[in-house]
């Protein structure tokens, strides 16, 4: 029995817009409007915005909220403080990813969390069994609000005269709760696309008048394509490529999210720190080609005509008119310049080890 695709708040919005849509997690997703390389090029140079109401949000709240996410999240909570988030990872007890995700202190007991859509369910059931008798309450919020991701250099000028907050008081990382044009959202200076800008949480009632308000501003309707793009660029980590459940952080390059947090223990804490102390036997590298072609993921890579590990993402790169690709390879080719070979459509070709992030721009 085939399952039917669920929608998102917006589904009528991108049908009508002339969106391709795909399957991306069990939701019908629009890829792109127009042209990829066109809302790429629009998010770098003003703004564009996202329809992400298909990841997840929980509400977590109690007296042990803190010490139950010392315990499940690799990250130091003792870094947070009200009204600011952290990205982090859920690790398995072998040090491997449950997902990755960012959470929101509102305030001590209370906490908004953003998962991927692929794993809600999955993260709903692995932080509910680890509560124990911790006065932890989760409530999975994911179907009554809408999510937007309002990215590029223009998106502080796009929406600062529709909103009641000082938008340059919201540093990164940071949110804030306010009205965007007399409509109650959550507004935190977080997104995936390596630019400045926002991501939006309102309740569902809100969806259609936000995206209206949004687009009147000059902002471009972007896909999952261009967001692709986007974070490959910025060399940002996707669930199910560059980390998953046989990948761990440090392999995947997070070790700056593995914290020692001295006297507290959190699952998988023994191998990860051993892990960046001593190092792993493979590591995500970027990629480039030195001939023509498009490197897509599970693309093996050689050396010498010697298996040597796979492309996790890869596509080309509108920002910088060439290919580009991240790969998970044995250690000892990790150094910058190492040449090596991709396979190709059963063709190896020439490629190189490059250094990352391929663009950086926050």
């Amino acid at each position: 029995m085939i399952q039917e695709l669920k929608k998102t708040p917006f589904y009528n919005i991108h049908v009508n817009l002339g969106a391709k849509m795909v399957d991306f997690a069990g939701f019908s997703m629009p890829v792109q409007y127009d042209s990829i390389i066109k809302e790429h090029e629009a998010v770098r140079s003003k703004a564009g915005v996202f329809d992400v109401s298909h990841m997840g949000e929980f509400l977590l709240e109690g007296e042990d909220v803190v010490d139950f996410l010392q315990y499940v999240m690799i990250n130091d909570l003792n870094l947070l403080e009200p009204s600011k988030g952290q990205y982090s990872c859920m690790c398995y007890d072998n040090g491997t990813v449950v997902d990755d995700l960012v959470y929101y202190e509102e305030n001590p007991n209370r906490f908004r969390m953003i998962v991927n859509a692929g794993n809600v369910e999955k993260d709903y059931q692995w932080l509910n069994e680890h509560i124990g008798n911790r006065d932890v309450k989760i409530t999975n919020l994911s179907s009554e609000r809408s999510r937007l991701a309002f990215q590029g250099p223009k998106s502080d000028e796009y929406l600062q005269p529709l909103m009641d907050v000082d938008l340059n008081s919201v540093n990164r990382f940071y949110f804030a709760r306010g009205n965007l044009n007399n409509t109650p959202i959550f507004i935190a200076r977080t997104g995936y696309t390596g630019e400045s800008g926002f991501e939006l949480s309102f309740d569902n009632a809100f969806a259609e008048k936000i995206w209206s308000d949004l687009i009147q501003t000059g902002a471009s309707p972007a896909g999952l394509g261009a967001r692709d793009s986007l974070r490959l660029e910025a060399t940002y980590s996707l669930y199910g490529h560059e980390i998953n459940d046989s990948i761990t952080p440090v392999e995947a390059g997070l070790f700056w999210l593995v914290k020692p947090k001295e006297g507290i223990d959190y699952i998988g804490k023994k191998i990860l720190l051993e892990q960046k102390t001593h190092g792993t036997e493979r590591i995500i590298v970027g990629l480039n080609l030195l001939e023509r072609g498009i490197i897509r993921e599970n693309f093996k890579i050689f050396k010498e005509n010697v298996e040597i590990g796979y492309v996790t993402s890869g596509g080309y790169s509108p920002t910088l008119k060439k290919t580009i690709a991240l790969g998970l390879i044995k250690k000892q080719y990790k150094e910058v310049g190492t040449k090596l070979e991709i396979q190709v459509r059963n063709k190896n070709l020439k490629g190189i080890v490059v250094s990352t992030p391929f663009f950086r721009n926050v």
